[in-house]
């Protein structure tokens, strides 16, 4: 099945930076497979060594690049379905050192079938979140990986109103970790073709089914339902 989904990806469309031939993106498919079909030891280190070094991440400068978002679910399915706990393991690591480490300059942005100029590693760790039950099934690891992931949350507003004093409050679907205010925050508008503008939450209050309040300050005049918020940390990471 990864296999599949591999030959699927578009990776020559990828702008990964190109700064010399180990950014290809096209390597990271390779690399992809050569994890998938892995049958040894040897071999399941060489095709991680290579995803760590090429351009899915490039451990020793602590960068990722773009190719990460395409190759993300790919790596999930591994961990799922991967047939050596090895491979499985393997993957778990490289997700990690994708969430965690920083994109270059120009290149920390993505567009996903939710929006445009999203932040990458909030692209990374939605996908993550996708797959809970099959990370909390995976034991530790995968749970420290999910805790990763909701460091990354994510807000849709669904409905907001205008208060007296200026401020607005909104009803919002939080997915990720409830986080402490105030905080600053991207606003992403729907069709998600304007600018991403800077709001700040006042203040926060989330359920365990995710349904949250917030109160926003220093807003536009309107927040539309639709619109999405994502950490402005995230938004600033890039080497």
């Amino acid at each position: 099945m990864s296999l599949d989904a591999i030959d699927a990806v578009n990776w020559s469309a990828i702008p990964n930076p190109t700064w010399h031939r180990c950014d290809d993106p096209e390597r990271v498919a390779h690399a992809l497979r050569l994890l998938t079909v892995s049958t040894t030891a040897n071999e399941t280190g060489d095709a991680t060594a290579l995803l760590a070094g090429s351009g899915f991440v490039c451990g020793h400068a602590a960068m990722v690049f773009p190719a990460a978002y395409a190759a993300t679910p790919i790596l999930l399915d591994l961990v799922e379905h991967g047939q050596r706990p090895r491979i499985k393991d393997a993957a778990l690591g490289l997700l990690s050192n994708a969430l965690a480490y920083f994109p270059t300059a120009g290149h920390n942005r993505v567009d996903t079938p939710y929006g445009t100029d999203v932040p990458l590693c909030c692209a990374i760790a939605r996908y993550i979140r996708d797959r809970r039950s099959a990370l909390l099934a995976h034991g530790t690891y995968g749970k420290q990986l999910l805790a990763e992931a909701d460091l990354h949350w994510r807000l849709t507003i669904e409905e907001a109103e205008r208060q007296a004093d200026g401020s607005l409050t909104a009803m919002a679907l939080l997915e990720g970790a409830p986080f402490q205010t105030p905080v600053e925050a991207e606003l992403h508008t729907p069709p998600f073709e304007q600018p991403v503008q800077s709001v700040r939450i006042d203040a926060l209050t989330a359920d365990a089914s995710g349904g949250a309040c917030i109160e926003l300050g220093q807003t536009p005049s309107e927040v539309a339902p639709g619109s999405t918020l994502y950490p402005a940390e995230c938004g600033r990471r890039e080497h």
